[in-house]
């Protein structure tokens, strides 16, 4: 397997799973290392670290409900690249993996819960992966979509804004299917600051084990009870010739 090629199929469909086991993965090495004076998957918290991570889970899931609400949670967590629609609106205009990157930042700030170094290389391995994701679902998108999607490559950036309107902040911010589609991460976030506050990570196991349940809920929601209104959803041509505009304008007032 080369490192920097498109991820095979089964590791996509498998990314969620890798995901979250590479936490457990993070605890085992972090007390083979240093040990531990409870239990291997709940150190000590150093407070400073541990309100570092806090914020940075904050940032990462306003990131991923704003992401989530313009899709479905059956969409985020679906085990193929394929979808009934080409979604550019909202902070898929700004950048084209706002779900990836919000996940990167809670997952960062899990790591720094183990120390800096630590959290470094479990960055730097989720980055690797994704890279390898992202490249995968892209060659899927490209061959559902073909120009469409080449267009939107070519507007939007794949992980930073080229620059930042207030016209690019538009909602829906957080729906109802957004935010409990994103239970997992939200349970993270309040087990990130309960964990600080108590002075060890013990207490995160158990808010994101409610977390878990509510994102189950919400999968089983949008598969069984509603779904989201497609009229609410951006146009694609009109989004993409905004996002080519702003780049321009942002181009012009860097030549002046």
């Amino acid at each position: 397997m080369t490192f920097f090629q498109p991820a095979q199929p089964w590791e996509y469909r498998w990314r969620i799973a890798l995901l979250f086991l590479s936490q457990p993965v993070l605890a085992a090495c972090h007390f083979w290392v240093n040990g531990s004076s409870g239990v291997w998957y709940a150190p000590a918290v150093v407070p400073a670290y541990g309100w570092i991570a806090t914020l940075l889970a904050a940032c990462g899931l306003a990131v991923r409900i704003w992401g989530t609400s313009y899709l479905t949670a059956e969409v985020v967590t679906g085990l193929t690249a394929r979808n009934d629609r080409l979604v550019t609106g909202g902070p898929f205009g700004m950048i084209r993996n706002p779900l990836y990157l919000g996940t990167l930042l809670i997952f960062a700030g899990f790591g720094m819960f183990f120390g800096p170094a630590f959290a470094a290389i479990f960055v730097a391995v989720h980055c690797l992966r994704y890279s390898r994701v992202i490249r995968y679902e892209e060659g899927v998108l490209r061959q559902e979509w073909g120009r469409q999607f080449d267009d939107y490559c070519g507007a939007v950036p794949r992980w930073w804004p080229r620059s930042f309107t207030t016209g690019q902040f538009v909602g829906p911010f957080a729906t109802l299917d957004g935010v409990m589609g994103n239970g997992v991460f939200l349970g993270m976030f309040l087990g990130f600051a309960a964990s600080t506050w108590q002075g060890t990570l013990d207490p995160l196991v158990h808010f994101q084990g409610f977390g878990y349940g509510l994102s189950g809920i919400a999968l089983l929601r949008t598969r069984f009870v509603s779904a989201p209104s497609e009229a609410a959803l951006p146009d694609l041509a009109a989004s993409v010739q905004l996002a080519a505009q702003e780049s321009a304008a942002g181009q012009a007032r860097r030549a002046g």
